[in-house]
């Protein structure tokens, strides 16, 4: 980073040396033209005092009127080699504009140019460019005349000055090098100061990488810079949360694996060993199934929850009556509730009927009563119901259970974590929640808890229809 960094600042300061210097050779160019057009301007006014006196001197000899206009179109000859040396060297050229509106001249240059009537009629000289890219200043002069006056045209051209890059070759090596050397100079004192302001970043990064959870960076001393230690401390402090509850869901999915493998195992030996009574042989195959089956229910769920996470994982949707096949769910925990203890309330609207998919609406509520039944005690009671809500179908299951501390709420559906509520009794895998709210999004729906610490908790899904 301290490299590109350097080159960077290197390469603009060195970008940004050229453009001045070929700004200033441009500037430099048009102040070379103008500097042109003054000095042209100052010689056509010389010319131009140089034509008054030589009518001046004509009109003092007697009749003097009527040679004017031949001292002025034709005789002007022996004059243009003190005008030409007088304006410098430059192309000069003479015409006249007749009483009668007519321009007379015999001089090319005035076939390159066009003067402007309307400037020179006002006495002001007139600046422009021939068509072959030469400087020229045409300046007027009014020369009375029996009846009238005569405008005597003063054009002086010459080649426009060229500033060249080539021209400017040592000074244009010495700026690049010089500004080049500079922008290095400040360029690697910045790239050093990022750098060191970098260095607490560089090294929580490698700390975070190596396993410390605790790494921090403090203050870079640069708003920018401290944007980017914010951003890096939030998601150290995400990662040693996931880190956290990742160990807590490891620890209760191990536990929850270690209980039936424990009795399995014991009971495997007692069978193995044959000291297992021919009239207990029922009794250990039921818990044998009971355990199995737990083991198979949590390893279905860690499954489950690791294809939904999966972009290719689908549904097959078809026309369900909610309510219908929610009772037949429910139905199921009929026994089961009898047997704990619970009163199990049914209440569904039959005729319900959406677009989705029955299997995974059907885990949905077996896993939200499952865990009703799980967290109610002995006479307590699970209330399911299946409403219409405008355009939507509302699943409610209630529980009169220990409820839920409020600080627990948000993260109720997060598979890693691992809450304080007591439970009745330990069935299931804990991994019910979680499923139904991956569940519930996939199919386009909406959950939302309500608990209240020692009376129950409430939970509602709401699916579009």
């Amino acid at each position: 980073m301290r490299r590109r960094l350097f080159w960077a600042i290197v390469g603009v300061a060195s970008v940004t040396g050229l453009l001045v210097l070929v700004g200033s050779v441009f500037a430099s160019q048009r102040a070379a033209v103008d500097a042109t057009y003054r000095e042209l301007k100052k010689s056509s006014d010389e010319a131009v005092h140089i034509i008054q006196d030589a009518v001046e001197r004509a009109e003092r000899r007697p009749s003097a009127a009527p040679e004017l206009f031949r001292l002025v179109e034709r005789d002007l000859g022996p004059l243009l080699a003190r005008i030409r040396r007088t304006a410098g060297g430059s192309e000069i050229a003479f015409g006249i504009l007749t009483l009668e509106g007519e321009f007379r001249s015999g001089d090319p240059l005035f076939d390159r140019i066009t003067p402007e009537r309307d400037t020179l009629g006002d006495d002001r000289s007139q600046f422009t460019r021939s068509t072959t890219n030469e400087l020229v200043v045409v300046t007027p002069t009014q020369i009375p005349f029996p009846g009238g006056e005569v405008t005597v045209l003063v054009a002086l051209a010459r080649e426009a000055p060229l500033v060249r890059l080539a021209d400017q070759g040592l000074g244009l090596l010495l700026v690049v090098v010089g500004v080049g050397l500079l922008a290095g100079f400040a360029a690697r004192i910045q790239a050093n100061k990022v750098a060191a302001r970098l260095e607490p970043l560089a090294i929580a990064s490698r700390e975070l990488a190596d396993g410390d959870m605790s790494a921090r960076v403090p203050s870079l001393g640069d708003p920018e810079l401290d944007e980017v230690a914010a951003a890096f401390n939030e998601m150290a402090s995400d990662l040693e949360n996931t880190r956290v509850r990742e160990r807590e869901f490891i620890l209760g999915v191990g536990h929850d694996l270690r209980t039936p493998l424990t009795t399995i195992a014991g009971y495997a030996e007692a069978l193995e060993s044959g000291d297992v009574a021919s009239e207990d042989l029922g009794r250990i195959g039921a818990v044998l199934g009971v355990q199995s089956r737990q083991l198979g229910r949590l390893i279905e769920d860690l499954s489950t929850l690791a294809r939904l996470e999966q972009p290719e994982f689908s549904l097959r949707t078809e026309q369900v009556d909610v309510g219908a096949h929610i009772s037949e769910i429910v139905e199921g925990f009929r026994f089961h509730a009898d047997e704990v203890g619970v009163n199990l309330d049914l209440d569904t609207q039959v005729g319900v009927v959406i677009e989705t998919d029955p299997d995974r609406l059907g885990q949905i509520a077996q896993n939200l009563v499952e865990n009703a039944l799980r967290f109610t005690p002995e006479t307590g009671t699970v209330s399911v119901s299946v409403d219409r809500d405008e355009s939507a179908v509302v699943l409610t299951v209630s529980d009169t259970g220990s409820g839920i501390p409020p600080e627990d709420l948000p993260r109720l559906f997060d598979r890693h974590f691992v809450g304080e509520r007591r439970q009745v009794r330990s069935e299931g895998s804990g991994l019910g929640l979680s499923i139904v709210k991956g569940l519930v999004e996939r199919l386009g729906g909406d959950v939302v808890v309500k608990s209240t610490v020692g009376k129950g908790t409430t939970i509602r899904v709401t699916l579009s229809s």
